[in-house]
């Protein structure tokens, strides 16, 4: 009886079998494998919902910008402005934040390689678009409605920069000039 016990006691104090190491690395590069590929795909979903969410804001901002100023300006300041165009040019007249020595302004939007740019009278070009999208259309249709004044419609599509993650967005708007009321 004592010899049976001391028979089990050595077996179990043998340690591990080569079948057993080779399963416990099998299961465990399995688990691995899984936990990786879980990570990756965690990563690309975060990195294609942070480009989705770019386009979207700056698409955003750059048409409450654009809308905004339309509304604000007097009239369409026709021999530099660039209509049914999909990468057009607009040129507006407005009494907004008009320099003291003059009654008008001129408040200029223009696309030039992919970023949209504002240009202010008297002061320097301003980028509207973040160097992470790119505006691909920027087209502008001017509408006469009665009594003298403006509309326009506007269309804007927006691209992430990266190839690997494409995301887009196209906006459209049209928005009537009204002065400074």
């Amino acid at each position: 009886m004592r010899e049976s016990r001391l028979k089990k006691t050595i077996r179990y104090i043998r340690g591990t079998t080569l079948l057993e190491i080779v399963i416990y690395a099998a299961l465990f590069g399995i688990i691995a494998v899984i936990i990786s590929n879980f990570l990756i795909q965690v990563v690309n979903t975060y990195t294609i919902t942070r480009a989705e969410r770019e386009v979207l804001s700056n698409g955003r901002l750059l048409l409450e910008t654009l809308t905004k100023t339309i509304a604000e300006a007097q009239e369409i300041y026709t021999p530099t402005s660039a209509f049914n165009k999909d990468l057009g040019q607009l040129s507006l007249m407005t009494r907004t934040g008009v320099p003291t020595e003059h009654q008008t302004a001129y408040v200029d939007f223009w696309i030039d390689n992919g970023r949209m740019w504002m240009r202010k009278e008297g002061a320097a070009a301003v980028p509207l678009s973040a160097a992470s999208v790119r505006v691909s259309k920027f087209r502008l249709e001017r509408i006469s409605q009665g009594l003298s004044r403006d509309a326009v419609k506007l269309t804007l599509q927006v691209d992430f920069t990266q190839s690997k993650y494409q995301s887009s967005i196209t906006l459209n708007s049209t928005t009537a000039l009204r002065g400074n009321y």
